[in-house]
């Protein structure tokens, strides 16, 4: 890992981003992109940048606010990275994850009135990784994977893939998504929305919080990190991709996926559960996700002597879907680089599940981090996970 980018409802600078996640900072608030009066809730986590935002870009045209997220992502990673404008671009891709795609911005051309035929450049999801690729001058792989709310740990899997597999010596990946009034429907449908907050891992937790925005992280193999003098920020040792085959939407009662990718996504990276510092968990806030991910990693961690520090920053800026787990990575990043976890600031009274988790309290906690666990779990039966490491001093 030697770039990220990103733009959520915490902050679209990294930086600005890491204060308000290590604060404590709660993003959600009332929806204004949208009427709610129908619904039994008003509340999500939208960016509120009015340079990524507002309905029209400074040319007049209507872009989706996901491909102008993905756009300013990609942008900061690489000048992170040191890569903009770089020769080496002519061998590097995209991988882009998402649930959704563009179909939230048809909402919008509808709510304002206007059009749909006005500006088709961005008709399909494909288009939140050719465009980008065509502004940047990326000519390796352009791919975009729809893998429910794992789509963004499937997208950094892929990206390691093509690497490792000589496609390319460099690849811009992550995920995206745009808050939708689709997705509050269907989510108000499951009853599965909070009516005030997020609390993951709490035993009174009532629901999750749709949210949006994108992360992007650059990927590049060491010998052209090295090659170009870039500064390594994180390694990518491990990571796993599987399919409960389950349910469209209920996780498998034992958790097989969720053990499975932890456990391969570590025997990848050679690394014994014992070394894991943090894991950022997917912690949605609904009843079914964290009591079974809870007992998950109770069962996987406490049977092997593991004791890692847990958090999810989804009480902190909702579930904003295919960017999610692309975005914890990045915070995993930044946690080994500060040595400073996220916490659950919502949290009130641990849901007896957690009985032998280190569940972090407060807004965040000082503490060494050399190894990392994302879990990231989604509709469909879709789950992953990844292992992000200190590189080497």
């Amino acid at each position: 890992m030697t770039g990220l980018g990103l733009a959520t409802p915490l902050g679209t600078e990294v930086e600005e981003f890491w204060r308000n996640v290590t604060a404590g900072t709660v993003a959600t608030a009332p929806v204004t992109r949208f009427p709610t009066d129908g619904y039994p809730t008003h509340l999500a986590a939208e960016v509120t940048d009015p340079a990524l935002t507002a309905p029209l870009t400074s040319d007049g045209r209507s872009v989706p606010r996901s491909l102008r997220y993905v756009h300013h992502s990609v942008d900061a990673a690489l000048r992170d990275a040191g890569l903009l404008g770089h020769p080496g671009l002519a061998r590097t891709g995209i991988v882009v994850g998402t649930v959704m795609g563009t179909r939230p911005h048809l909402e919008e051309l509808r709510r304002q009135g206007r059009p749909l035929t006005e500006d088709f450049s961005w008709d399909s999801p494909q288009s939140l990784a050719r465009e980008p690729g065509r502004a940047f001058g990326l000519r390796g792989p352009r791919q975009v994977v729809a893998a429910g709310c794992a789509a963004g740990n499937t997208a950094l899997a892929m990206a390691a893939d093509a690497i490792r597999s000589g496609q390319a010596d460099a690849m811009v990946a992550g995920g995206v998504d745009e808050l939708s009034e689709s997705v509050y429907r269907l989510f108000t449908t499951l009853r599965a929305l909070a009516p005030d907050a997020v609390r993951p891992f709490d035993r009174d937790r009532r629901g999750m919080m749709p949210s949006e925005g994108a992360g992007v992280l650059v990927l590049e193999s060491l010998e052209h990190a090295v090659r170009r003098g870039a500064t390594v920020l994180a390694e990518l040792p491990g990571y796993a991709l599987a399919a409960d085959a389950h349910h469209m939407t209920a996780p498998h009662p034992q958790g097989l996926g969720m053990l499975r990718c932890m456990q391969d996504s570590l025997e990848q990276a050679g690394i014994d559960p014992r070394e894991v510092d943090y894991v950022s968990a997917h912690g949605t806030g609904t009843p079914a996700n964290d009591s079974l991910e809870a007992a998950c990693l109770a069962e996987y961690f406490g049977s092997r002597g593991g004791t890692p520090a847990v958090s999810s920053i989804k009480g902190l800026m909702g579930h904003s879907q295919g960017g999610a787990s692309a975005v914890e990575a990045i915070a995993c990043v930044l946690a080994i680089r500060d040595g400073r976890v996220p916490g659950n600031p919502t949290l009130r009274e641990a849901d007896e599940s957690c009985a032998g988790l280190d569940v972090v309290r407060g807004p965040a906690r000082d503490m060494p981090v050399r190894v990392t666990l994302s879990n990231a779990f989604g509709f469909g039966g879709n789950t992953s996970a990844i292992v992000l490491a200190r590189y080497p001093d």
